[in-house]
């Protein structure tokens, strides 16, 4: 793995598996994570990640959400995952969407990444979590924030993916920050390039702060990838751990970024 990795997330779409092929032999993603988006399933979710880590011979890492699933769901999705030899887990809280079932064995990511690891006998896994440089929604404040980063960091953390910010010097301060609260796991930044009205109301229901041109620009597919490449190079050059690219299996859009990032990599 290099020093400053690139990584992506892709949606579990076994429609796909040709640009998969095709993009992610390209990209030589350091690793490729696979959503759980309600519009596809387990099963493609599981087709997905066996091609991804079998064929295509690239780390796979997968998500499981807490609120809609139940200790038992979570255990019968590890124990199959491990047979697959897929030992990278995306463990989240997950969001509340409209007319969604909620459970209620994981109230918070902390529960659900300590329940991960008691099942996990022969400390095989490596667990990744989410941060948020502009500030969760359910936090008072950035201390407030941080303060629960670093317990669920401390349930047992091995890296962090952000979920996406427009303003990089918010995204340094952030980072300044967990350094001082002594979060010391590696911290890779979630970049969207915000191209076309769909991802645009994705940020609004998050509750994501949109650069002001999001909403006046005519071109908002080449501003949008320009501003990606501008910010994801300026991270590089300011030498964070990473970053994650949040595809949405938009491949032609994510490959104009990935060829004007690449001379960073």
């Amino acid at each position: 793995m290099r020093e400053q990795t690139f990584s992506v997330e892709i949606e579990a779409n076994p429609t796909d598996l040709l640009q998969m092929k095709h993009y992610l032999h390209k990209w030589q993603p350091d690793f490729v994570s696979i959503s759980n988006l309600s519009r596809y399933s387990y099963e493609e979710m599981v087709q997905c990640a066996r091609y991804i880590q079998t064929d295509l011979h690239i780390p796979v890492v997968i998500h499981l959400t807490g609120l809609t699933h139940t200790k038992e769901q979570i255990k019968k999705a590890f124990n199959e995952l491990m047979e697959l030899k897929i030992h990278n887990f995306l463990l989240v809280r997950g969001n509340i969407h409209h007319n969604m079932h909620i459970e209620d064995d994981f109230n918070y990511a902390s529960d659900l990444i300590k329940y991960v690891h008691q099942l996990d006998k022969d400390s095989k896994i490596n667990v990744i979590a989410g941060c948020y440089p502009d500030i969760h929604a359910l936090a008072n404040s950035l201390t407030e924030d941080i303060e629960y980063l670093k317990e669920k960091v401390n349930a047992g953390v091995d890296s962090l993916i952000s979920l996406m910010c427009f303003d990089n010097d918010r995204i340094y301060k952030f980072l300044e920050k967990t350094r001082e609260y002594g979060i010391n796991v590696p911290i890779r930044v979630g970049i969207m390039p915000i191209t076309d009205s769909f991802k645009r109301h994705y940020l609004a229901h998050n509750d994501v702060k949109m650069p002001e041109f999001f909403e006046k620009t005519d071109n908002l597919l080449d501003e949008g990838i320009n501003f990606a490449v501008n910010q994801i190079n300026d991270l590089y050059e300011h030498h964070v751990n990473g970053i994650h690219l949040y595809t949405h299996n938009d491949w032609m859009v994510s490959d104009r970024v990935f060829e004007n990032i690449k001379h960073n990599l």
